[in-house]
């Protein structure tokens, strides 16, 4: 395999004893690996978890890279970015001659950062109205002023708009106006589900994390996503399929009458269809939006043609990003419903 002209990238953390911690930066990792088009981007750590530096650089080296750029994925330039990074860089060379290995930045002070803090803030902050309207943050609130100058929204059904809307504002990509597609009634099926505290489950944790919880919250509504349990790759293991179709097979005994958000894993898509073709339990409503070239755009023809309840992209695009939009612009309209936000 040719990788001339592609760059391997280390993201390098920390580390924790909890298995969550870690699996946020493999998210992370895999996030960048299809977004940034780098030739590989590995997951590292430097305690408490594998691959730590040495390993990942073998790993990288295994793969032909000889030109590795770290990112320290600290928010801090302490001692483990100023002491031990460099000691960790110098025994890698020792170990791999003519390995190159350069650093960027870590973390640190950025004006997106104190954007995304801003949003933590306001999403678990008690919603405060101004003439019946939900408080906004004014970046927000400028986005969607553009979005609305951009968009026909005449021409769009006003049952659907705030979905895609809120889409749009995820993705700046305007074309999810014309490749989303909705089952007749699929949107009230939705957040009728969110009004009676039915499950949210995922087919990744990036979805799992992106969802707003303080907005499920006034309904008891729980978000689940078993791709990282131990059980599930086991299975996975054991039946010869991707861990996130064989935590459909989990998530089985929590699906009756939820809401299935699957942005990532066209093999979990059409792993859901057959458990319901099997005579499985229904969802009230299936999110059906994974990326990407290989089993997506078939798995979405599927959902279309399985008699379920659907909010889906045609084609290729969409994403974790755009199933955690869906989800939180039904909670948004569940909670707008009942004068909350």
């Amino acid at each position: 395999m040719s990788i001339a002209g592609k760059k391997a990238v280390m993201l390098l953390g920390h580390g924790s004893k909890a298995p969550e911690a870690n699996e946020t930066l493999r998210m992370v990792a895999k996030a960048l690996q299809e977004r940034g088009g780098y030739g590989c981007v590995q997951s590292a750590f430097l305690q408490m978890e594998m691959p730590d530096f040495q390993a990942a650089a073998d790993i990288l080296v295994s793969k032909g890279f000889r030109d590795i750029l770290v990112m320290p994925y600290f928010l801090y330039a302490g001692l483990h970015v100023t002491k031990d990074l460099p000691a960790e860089i110098e025994e890698a060379k020792k170990r791999h001659a003519g390995l190159q290995v350069r650093v960027t930045d870590n973390l640190g002070f950025h004006d997106k950062l104190v954007d995304i803090t801003i949003e933590r803030i306001s999403g678990a902050m008690p919603a405060e109205k101004k003439e019946g309207v939900p408080c906004q943050h004014p970046i927000e609130k400028e986005s969607f002023r553009i979005i609305g100058t951009e968009l026909d929204e005449a021409a769009l059904d006003p049952v659907e708009l705030p979905i895609i809307k809120r889409v749009i504002h995820s993705t700046a990509d305007f074309e999810y106006k014309d490749i989303l597609a909705f089952s007749p009634g699929a949107i009230e099926s939705g957040i009728a589900a969110v009004r009676s505290g039915r499950d949210i489950i995922t087919d990744v944790k990036m979805i799992e994390a992106g969802i707003a919880r303080a907005r499920l919250a006034p309904f008891g509504a729980k978000v689940l996503c078993f791709s990282a349990d131990r059980d599930v790759a086991e299975a996975a293991l054991s039946g010869n399929m991707t861990k996130t179709a064989a935590s459909m097979r989990k998530a089985a005994g929590y699906m009756d009458g939820a809401v299935l958000a699957i942005g990532n894993a066209p093999t979990a898509l059409m792993e859901l269809i057959k458990i319901v073709r099997e005579g499985g339990p229904r969802p009230a409503l299936v999110i059906g939006v994974p990326v990407g070239f290989v089993g997506a755009v078939e798995a979405k023809e599927e959902l279309e043609k399985s008699g379920l309840p659907y909010i889906l992209t045609r084609g290729r695009k969409g994403g974790s990003t755009v199933a955690v939009a869906i989800v939180n612009a039904l909670a948004i309209v569940a909670s707008s419903a009942v004068g909350a936000k």
